[in-house]
């Protein structure tokens, strides 16, 4: 037995009171002998035993009273299988781990089919009195109880068999603090929460503090279904271009968890349905594998899975690919009339530009992109840079050719740093040379002569450099009359002025700045032979570790920035195909499209060509299917009273010894009620002349 107001229980000692008070009333009669009075000694004894019948009667009475009020107010309840057959009015909170590592097969259907029937018997144990919440355990997490509008155990017990499993990930913090706020508003005395979950490590990760407020916040039962399986998955597909290639390499990346197995696992790559390679994935003793396959330049878009043979969560042995044809996407800001040139010769080439506007370097423009160049441009805003900095972590690359426009110190205090950290580079003033003043160095006397600078001195071992004679500086007929004198601090030079000054820097394989401009006011470079190769070589050396293609991951909203923004276009996917109307993206038009439910490779396009094609994947950090250390829960939901138990174990059974029961504060009042009753009975005059018209007749005729 358990009493939800102990400190009531201190009222029972009032139960003294009769008692004290029965005492300090008790007389003792003076013992007087009449002899002709004898006939009277009978009916005083008679009268005698019913008088202390009824004060003992009184003082029961009363004691009990005081002892069930106390009782009444302690509010006791019946614990165990005494209270199955009913309980406290509850608000309960019930959490389905709806995941899709509880898609993995279990003895009979999976985990999720296993899940289900544990909720349900739990719904069993509710009544019309109690309020029912119903949340999912998977990232983001759906209040279902809301959504199926009832909190009636009944209703959603009907609701669940329709219910199927998603293609998201672990989260139980989330619901878990939405039932600590659920339970805190309700005023309901029993308090429950229930999780049903296969309790992967993964799903109590952002569990950083204790959840619910100070004091008791419910009970809460944990009802563990998985184990710490062996699992493993295709966990990412990425893409390289060999520099001067049109090929694309693919690398592939299998992963396992908590397996020791040695034996290799057959991956199949397809492309276009076709299957074009097979290879065999060897765990040995690493965690993660990778492969490399070589895909054949085609027009417009590469698409295809990599699947690797089947285990028991089968849905991240497979993972899709999306990817445009293998001409570089440049996107040019600023002064670029002749890059534009240099990229697009008549003949074609490997590359296809974008000209981007001012405020034009947004997240959803860059996302399609495999370089930017910046000619001569004054500044960045602080959302462009932001998105600049973002998209070259991300794995985009930039060249920067600076320009009488450029505001140095902008340039310095928010550009530059933001390229890639830690490698820094700051332009510290403008160089000009004269006839007869300027450069110091090795060529000083011949600058000063001609009013001009060279490059002659350049990194013959990096790649950018790589194809030109190696007895010839690929700038040999460029002079330079004006340019920006840097600093590079941990940034590397790969080419330097005749005096001695950066002329091209790199910073951290993402950037590559040329310290002159790429027009004809400071310079004649743009109009030599050697431009053209060499703004090539430096956009395919940098681009040959580019992004190619991207891929989204289920649950996410996808923006998409394609080349024709102008009408409706057509979603067709695994599930389905859907009507989309373009809508503002940042700067520009695209379609924004609905958080996609199910992996597989989507096209967009509208009635005359295919304007995208994308992957969506399932995220496969949930691919570890390692337990959370059950100490490490319990510590952190201690502000509850915790029960674990598995997927052996009897769910009714486990409720029944789980929770507070059947309240008995209500058959205690009505025994007060009676008890009171009862004691007025006793007491009354009534009683008093029932007891003198006993004695009257007990008294012998004269």
């Amino acid at each position: 037995m358990n009493f939800l107001n102990p400190w009531y229980l201190l009222a029972a000692l009032a139960a003294v009171v009769p008692v004290v008070i029965h005492l300090l009333h008790r007389q003792r009669a003076r013992i007087e002998v009449f002899p002709s009075l004898e006939f009277l000694r009978t009916m005083m004894r008679k009268r005698t035993r019913r008088f202390r019948l009824k004060q003992l009667l009184l003082l029961i009475t009363r004691t009990l009273l005081v002892v069930a009020i106390a009782l009444a107010l302690a509010r006791p309840t019946l614990t165990g299988a005494r209270a199955a057959k009913g309980h406290l009015p509850t608000t309960a909170v019930v959490i389905l781990d709806d995941s899709f590592s509880m898609a993995r097969q279990a003895r009979e259907g999976t985990l999720f089919d296993l899940a289900k029937v544990n909720v349900a018997e739990v719904l069993k144990h509710f009544d019309g009195r109690d309020e029912v919440h119903l949340l999912t355990g998977s990232s983001p997490s759906r209040d279902l109880s809301g959504a199926w509008g009832t909190h009636d155990a009944g209703e959603l017990r009907e609701h669940l068999g329709d219910l199927a499993g998603t293609n998201l990930t672990t989260d139980l913090v989330s619901p878990l603090e939405a039932a600590a706020a659920a339970l805190a508003r309700s005023p309901n005395p029993n308090k429950e929460v229930y999780v049903v979950s296969d309790m992967q490590k993964l799903g109590w990760e952002g569990l950083e503090r204790e959840i619910g407020d100070e004091g008791s916040a419910g009970k809460a039962l944990l009802i563990d279904l998985g184990e710490s399986d062996a699992n493993a998955c295709v966990e990412a597909i990425g893409f390289t271009i060999p520099s001067g290639s049109d090929d694309l390499r693919m690398d592939v990346t299998f992963a396992r968890f908590n397996s020791g197995e040695s034996q290799g696992r057959v991956a199949e790559t397809y492309l276009g349905g076709a299957l074009v390679a097979r290879s065999v994935f060897a765990p040995g003793e690493a965690v993660r594998a990778k492969e490399s396959f070589t895909l054949p330049p085609s027009p417009g878009f590469l698409w295809g899975e990599v699947v690797l043979a089947g285990d028991k969560l089968g849905i991240d042995d497979r993972r899709y690919f999306a990817v445009p044809s293998r001409k570089r996407v440049v996107g040019l800001r600023g002064d670029t009339y002749y890059i534009s040139k240099a990229l697009n010769p008549e003949r074609g080439g490997s590359f296809t530009t974008v000209q981007l506007d001012e405020g034009g370097l947004t997240s959803s423009t860059l996302a399609r992109l495999d370089a930017v160049v910046m000619s001569n441009v004054a500044r960045l805003g602080p959302l462009e840079v932001t998105a600049l900095a973002t998209y070259l972590a991300g794995g985009g690359r930039l060249v920067v050719f600076v320009g009488s426009k450029v505001d140095i110190g902008d340039y310095n205090r928010n550009l530059l740093p933001r390229i890639a950290p830690p490698a820094s580079l700051k332009i510290e003033s403008l160089a000009r040379a004269m006839a007869g003043t300027g450069p110091y160095g090795p060529d000083a006397e011949a600058s000063q002569k001609q009013g001009f600078y060279t490059i002659e001195r350049v990194d013959r071992s990096h790649r950018v450099f790589a194809k030109f004679k190696p007895d010839v500086s690929p700038f040999a007929d460029a002079r330079f009359y004006t340019f920006m004198k840097t600093v590079p601090e941990s940034a590397g030079v790969i080419a330097y002025f005749s005096d001695g000054s950066p002329a091209m820097i790199e910073m951290g394989e993402r950037a590559i700045v040329f310290a002159g401009s790429a027009d004809i006011s400071w310079n004649d470079l743009v109009l030599t032979p050697q431009f053209l190769p060499i703004i090539h070589e430096t956009l395919l050396y940098l681009t040959s570790g580019a992004r190619a293609g991207e891929a989204f991951t289920v649950g996410n909203e996808i923006a998409l920035a394609t080349s024709d923004r102008s009408g409706e276009a057509y979603l067709q996917g695994p599930v389905g195909g859907v009507r989309l109307f373009p809508e503002a993206l940042g700067e520009g038009l695209g379609y924004r499209i609905p958080a996609a439910e199910a992996p597989g490779v989507y096209f967009l396009s509208n009635d005359v060509e295919t304007l995208s094609v994308f992957a969506v994947n399932v995220d496969t950090r949930e691919s570890d299917l390692t337990k959370a250390p059950a100490g490490e829960i319990e510590a952190k939901l201690r502000r509850f009273d915790v029960k674990r138990i598995t997927a052996s174990d009897d769910v009714g059974e486990s409720i029944s010894l789980f929770r507070r029961g059947r309240d008995l504060s209500r058959p205690l009042l009505w025994a007060g009620l009676a008890l009171f009753l009862f004691e007025v009975l006793l007491a009354s005059n009534l009683s008093l002349r029932l007891s003198r018209t006993d004695d009257q007749d007990a008294l012998p005729n004269s």
